[in-house]
């Protein structure tokens, strides 16, 4: 499976960045698998996890890899707060990334994330990727659906 250079597309860095440019790709998201645990005292609490499995597909359907997530609750409140860790995996290698995301009901199988667009940091990967930085923009869509914006630091 090769990733089609459509997809691929040259970026030039931001301002007061380091090296001349970077790599942009934007999957979108599909097919999800959720699981909730929902551990300690019934209703979102510390320690809950949600994981998140999804298919990475091209604008046009094409399949490119997958996306793992697992998210946990660590504050609950009028907003509940959660660290968000994922993975995701392309035919050359696999791209971590981390950050914070918030929920209005973090147990509710129905509930999306509060932020229309989440930015997550690029932490590191593996193959092509390895030593990767910069962020991904995560787009909220209707039905579990999703737009990646990976941009990788050049």
């Amino acid at each position: 499976m090769t990733v089609p250079s459509a997809i691929a597309a040259p970026a030039h860095a931001a301002p007061g960045s380091q090296g001349s440019s970077a790599q942009r790709l934007v999957f979108i998201g599909k097919d999800a698998k959720l699981g909730i645990n929902d551990n300690g005292a019934p209703g979102s609490s510390a320690g809950d996890v949600r994981t998140l499995a999804l298919t990475m597909t091209t604008a046009s359907g094409t399949v490119v890899g997958t996306v793992d997530v697992v998210q946990t609750l660590t504050d609950e409140g009028a907003v509940d707060r959660a660290v968000k860790t994922l993975v995701i995996s392309l035919p050359k290698g696999t791209i971590s990334g981390m950050g914070l995301t918030t929920f209005n009901d973090f147990i509710s199988p129905t509930s999306r994330p509060n932020d229309r667009i989440e930015q997550i940091a690029i932490v590191g990967g593996t193959g092509k990727y390895r030593g990767a930085s910069g962020v991904i923009d995560i787009e909220i869509l209707p039905n579990f659906n999703s737009r990646w914006r990976i941009s990788l630091d050049g």
